[in-house]
Parts: structure tokens; sequence; C-alpha cells
């Protein structure tokens, strides 16, 4: 069984101390940092966060609204276009100087404006990299493991109001959530 799982399983049997973790683990992705190496440049440091759900939204706002203003269509032929530059609209936000604390890029232009596209790849596999290091993985969840993170979850609801990080993640757990349940 994997971490999550092991803690998952410990709150299923009335341990406090594991549904902490699985709380505490949900509210600090919202939180996290990680400096990494600017690809190719090692002693290029650069300090990543995790996106807001919020942000993560404005992100693909944008993005539809500049394929929109500069008159691309989206189709078949332009997706991975499409996402590639969905992800630069994120990532644009979430790196940042590790002594300043500062923004490194003002937008999304600016950030391809100072990328390549080896870059923005890179960029992006450790942005990912993180997110999925942090935030509770619900695709890899079992069903029965699944379950009992909704039942901690259910009963503490106010522990981790606004503070999932991930868009996914927080769709999912809308939609198990709300659903009406059979039995």
């Amino acid at each position: 069984m994997s971490g999550l799982s092991d803690k998952i399983q410990a709150a299923h049997d009335g341990s406090d101390v594991a549904e902490s973790a699985i709380i505490d683990q949900i509210k600090n992705a919202h939180e996290a940092t990680k400096d990494i190496e600017w690809p190719g440049i090692p002693e290029v440091k650069v300090r990543m966060r995790l996106l807001t759900v919020s942000e993560a939204r404005k992100a693909k706002v944008d993005n539809q609204q500049e394929f929109k203003r500069d008159g691309i269509e989206i189709g078949v032929q332009n997706l991975a276009d499409y996402r590639e530059q969905e992800a630069v609209h994120g990532m644009w936000r979430a790196f940042s100087d590790p002594e300043t604390g500062k923004p490194i890029f003002r937008s999304a232009e600016h950030m391809r404006t100072l990328c390549t596209n080896d870059e923005l790849k890179a960029l992006c596999d450790a942005y990912n990299a993180f997110s999925d290091e942090l935030d509770p993985n619900l695709e890899k969840l079992s069903d029965e493991e699944f379950e009992q993170l909704k039942e901690i979850l259910k009963k503490k609801p106010d522990q981790i109001q606004q503070k999932v990080s991930s868009l996914p993640v927080a769709w999912k757990l809308l939609r198990i959530l709300v659903a009406p349940q059979t039995t």
C-alpha cells in the first residue's frame, strides 16, 4: 500500500493522527514551494509553487481569450498547441526568484519570449511531478481507499474548504460528494 493508503486505512480504523495527516497534506499542498534548477543551467535556481484552483481556472480563461483574440479556431489540428499554451498561462504564475520571492515572469507572453520549447516542457514536467507529489492523486487510489478518504472529508469538510489546489482533485471530490448516493 502507498503512504496515502496507509494513512487512509489508519483513519478508517479510527486514528486521529492519520486523519490529521491527510488533511494536513491537502492543506500544505496549497502553500508548498520547491526550488529547482533551471533546465540546462544548474547554477540558476527558481522556486515553484502549486497554483490555486482560482489561478488554474484563470490560466484556462486567459488561454481561451488569447486564442479568440488572435482569431485562432481550436480544433484537432491545433489541440496540442492549445494545451501547451494553457500550461504556459499557468506556469508563468508558478515561478519566482527564491532570493526575493518576486515573480520571474510578467505574463505568458513574457515567459514564451524567455524560454525555449525544451525549457517550457521541462518546467511543465517539473511542475506536474511536484503537483503529483503533494496532492493526493485520486486516480491512483482504489475505490475502497477513495471511499475512506471521502468519509474522512465528510466528517470535517471545513478543514479543507478552499484548500485543495489541484483542479482535477477538487472536481472529482465535488462530483463524488454531491452526486446522489446509490445503495
